[in-house]
């Protein structure tokens, strides 16, 4: 896909961490768009152009425009979202204001990370991505129902089952509400 290498071609767009304050944005940000976009229209089934276009804004921290794809999505290839997609898609429809929306999102996310974790279970290996899955499916369903103390809990379990914390995952720890949540990941 043209898209791919031209995104690939800008290695400085890829080598710098995202960041929401200061969104990296590639040098050929127009014609990626513009090529993702027509390929979206032209087939509106394959998956490949949507979760390209979902890496380019989530790297280019895009939230309005991340929020609109993945409506797209959930009508066009609902079966290519992930858990976390749908937790995301649940924020972003909750800070939206569509509150029915995202707690329907965030049981659907939900559904899928239990599914996740049965599988995990079943195959008995890897236990830390168990652990950060049960972590993910925490968080999504204390944004559900703005009861942090579920996080809390599997955050603990983690520490002491590793007896380190997550590692990037410290800030989790001091998150105490939604709002706060939503603060500390739009920074507004």
């Amino acid at each position: 896909m043209e898209a791919d290498s031209l995104m690939r071609a800008d290695s400085a767009f890829w080598l710098a961490a995202v960041n929401r304050t200061h969104p990296a944005v590639c040098r050929y940000d127009s014609a990626i768009r513009k090529k993702l976009d027509n390929a979206m229209l032209m087939c509106p089934g394959l998956k490949k152009v949507y979760l390209t276009k979902y890496v380019y804004l989530m790297r280019s921290w895009k939230p309005d425009e991340i929020l609109l794809l993945l409506r797209k999505m959930a009508t066009n290839v609902p079966d290519s979202i992930a858990a976390d997609m749908w937790s995301l898609k649940a924020v972003l429809e909750d800070r939206a204001g569509f509150r029915d929306t995202a707690k329907h999102d965030f049981r659907k996310a939900d559904s899928i990370y239990e599914l996740t974790l049965r599988h995990y279970a079943k195959e008995q290996r890897d236990t830390m991505q168990y652990s950060a899955i049960r972590v993910m499916k925490a968080l999504n369903l204390s944004l559900l129902y703005d009861n942090f103390q579920l996080l809390q809990h599997e955050l603990e379990l983690y520490r002491r089952v590793y007896e380190t914390p997550l590692d990037g995952w410290e800030v989790l720890y001091t998150i105490e509400s939604k709002e706060q949540y939503y603060r500390f990941v739009f920074g507004n």
